[in-house]
């Protein structure tokens, strides 16, 4: 599949670029970032974010793009593809973080509704899933604003945080997603 550039109202979702690697690093960095992600090490490496540039060129990893704020990188979104595939069913899962600075004033919820805009109708999914730290209020609340539902519940260890976690898992059926999009 060919990567993307998505514009919304505020927004611009493109392929990270080599020139994003210091954004990057130094977002990804901060505590309160990565003490939300799963597969992000803190402190983030330096160098890192080359390697992870040319990795998403070569498209081995899920679709990962950047979010831009009047050209300047502000965070990231990306769809990785099922981990079920071996049952029979497709369901991506989405993930994105945001940097600090922006949190609070909608860019997240309206970057992932433009992901999903563009890829629901595109790709014959079924659903797509989510998960996020229970005590990550922001990542729930965007989740929720775009109709994922909870089903269920666990626990995950965080490498940054250094614990086990608990998690909600959530998804969104395509039938609800589309349908609130064609209400809209």
């Amino acid at each position: 599949m060919r990567s993307p550039i998505l514009r919304s109202k505020r927004l611009v979702l493109r392929m990270p670029q080599p020139q994003d690697a210091p954004a990057l690093e130094h977002y990804l960095s901060a505590y309160e970032v990565s003490s939300y992600l799963t597969e992000v090490p803190h402190p983030y490496p330096t160098g890192s974010a080359v390697d992870w540039i040319e990795r998403q060129h070569k498209g081995i990893s899920g679709l990962n793009l950047v979010i831009t704020l009047d050209s300047r990188l502000i965070g990231g979104i990306g769809l990785k593809p099922s981990s079920q595939r071996e049952l029979g069913l497709f369901a991506p899962s989405i993930g994105y973080w945001l940097a600090p600075p922006f949190w609070g004033k909608g860019f997240m919820q309206e970057a992932a509704r433009r992901l999903l805009d563009w890829y629901m109708p595109l790709e014959p999914t079924e659903r797509i899933s989510a998960a996020a730290y229970e005590d990550n209020k922001r990542s729930l609340k965007v989740l929720s604003g775009l109709g994922f539902c909870e089903v269920g519940r666990g626990v995950v260890y965080s490498p940054v945080r250094g614990i086990e976690v608990p998690r909600i898992e959530m998804e969104l059926t395509a039938d609800i997603y589309l349908g609130q999009s064609a209400a809209a």
